[in-house]
């Protein structure tokens, strides 16, 4: 894959920059019951304007704030979304000043500058508030009015948060819900980027009901719980690397999150969880770069992705990706142009996926460029752009460093061989670009630095 590098940090704080809506606390939750096995849930909300001008809150058009819910499980140093429900389409804002802001109101069809306005979990989950997910845009903030399903209600379940009652039965997990705010008059990419909050919740053993617990993470995706809690709540894990980044001429925010454990001394597993903030367009493909050398294989491979459901979103297929005959380093699903319902990581979605690769050598303790391939009516099929994360593996199971070419966990005469070989035939030792003294150096101070 050829890729271009991208970069972007999340803006947080006072937005003077128009209307500004942001998530600040989750509070609150209702489980409505099970059905076949599937437990349905909604969550409260308090939002906050930290803008300089009104948002509008006209409930009988397409000007007005919707709210969109996901529930993350966080074990075993992997995070995967494992629920997703409709959005839900507001009303007339509450207004106060639960934000200190000072609130300036601005009547029963708008919310004021510095005003607050909160929603209990039992309103949030009102189904005939509720619309498909598929039919609106994150990154603009249009959809249709009325919307597909308005004022239609259905069994306990239907278009609230959905999640397989297995997936919240383990007391070994750590679960997160998530709520995203999409504003349709946000006129900028700094308000429309600090939109997703996410707060820890609790779900009783043998039972469908939900607690939250602990304060809520304003400003951001629950992504990045994998590396804040990824050994338990306020222990964060040093082994994930987050990126997040936009696409060039674009606003569109997409997180890419990584880790690399090693299981064995020549066996690797490359996991990462792709996140869509708010893209007009989805992702399709992952392609990493996999260690040189004739013995390097990918053993297998995971994907994790959240169940669309309810009218119209349903239609999105919930196939797992495949992995390229032709390299066994990517992971994709159908192109948009093949298929418009393809699994595709859409806005407000995270996937993870995962590699287990075989591979005698050691390769590089550094970070590459992953590329991703996107997905929508305009773009190109095989566009592809890059993230950076890790890969090759960036952790050391033999205590010998880089130099122990050969992973034997010694320093000898064969990693020297090894060294010369690559070398001569142009390689990078240091990871410079260049092959040079420099690389010898490198190579000389490692391998005379021992085995620990």
């Amino acid at each position: 894959m050829k890729t271009a590098m991208l970069s972007l940090g999340f803006f947080a704080g006072v937005c003077l920059c128009g209307p500004d809506l942001v998530c600040s606390e989750i509070n609150g939750s209702t489980s409505f019951g099970v059905v076949d096995g599937i437990a349905a849930y909604s969550f409260g909300t308090t939002v906050c304007n930290i803008g300089d001008e009104p948002v509008e809150y006209d409930a009988n058009s397409n000007q007005h704030p919707l709210y969109a819910q996901s529930i993350y499980r966080l074990k075993d140093h992997r995070i995967e979304q494992i629920g997703i429900g409709f959005v839900r389409h507001t009303t007339v804002p509450l207004a106060s000043n639960a934000c200190g802001l000072g609130c300036t109101p601005a009547g029963f069809t708008a919310l004021g500058v510095g005003c607050s306005d909160s929603s209990s979990s039992s309103v949030n989950g009102v189904q005939g508030l509720m619309g498909p997910r598929t039919e609106v845009n994150a990154q603009t903030g249009a959809y249709p009015y009325p919307f597909t399903s308005i004022n239609q209600s259905g069994d306990a379940i239907y278009k609230r948060v959905q999640v397989d009652l297995a997936d919240v039965s383990d007391p070994d997990a750590l679960y997160f819900v998530e709520t995203q705010v999409i504003v349709p008059d946000e006129e900028t990419a700094e308000a429309r980027n600090n939109n997703v909050s996410y707060r820890q919740v609790q779900f009783a053993p043998g039972s469908a009901s939900a607690t939250l617990v602990g304060p809520t993470y304003a400003q951001q995706p629950a992504v990045f719980a994998w590396r804040d809690h990824g050994n338990g709540i306020g222990m964060a894990d040093e082994g994930v690397l987050i990126n997040e980044a936009t696409i060039p001429h674009s606003d569109e925010v997409f997180v890419l999150a990584s880790r690399v454990e090693a299981l064995s001394q020549d066996l690797w597993r490359f996991d990462y969880a792709i996140y869509n903030m708010n893209g007009e367009r989805g992702i399709r493909e992952i392609g990493i770069s996999l260690p040189d050398g004739p013995d390097t294989f990918v053993l297998s491979t995971e994907t994790k992705a959240p169940t669309y459901h309810s009218d119209l979103d349903d239609q999105i297929l919930n196939t797992n990706w495949v992995t390229n005959p032709e390299y066994d380093g990517e992971l994709s699903t159908e192109t948009y142009q093949v298929n418009p319902n393809a699994n595709a990581v859409r806005w407000g979605t995270m996937y993870r996926l995962a590699f287990v690769i075989q591979t005698p050598l050691y390769c590089c303790s550094h970070t590459e460029s992953v590329g991703i391939g996107f997905f929508g009516p305009n773009e190109p099929p095989f566009a592809e752009y890059g993230f950076t994360a890790y890969s090759p593996p960036h952790s050391d199971p033999s205590g010998c460093g880089q130099a122990d070419l050969n992973q034997d966990s010694q320093l000898n005469f064969f990693d020297v061989s090894l060294f010369l070989q690559d070398y001569n035939a142009g390689g990078d030792y240091n990871g410079d670009g260049s092959t040079n003294f420099f690389d010898v150096s490198a190579f000389l101070t490692d391998y005379n630095a021992g085995c620990q």
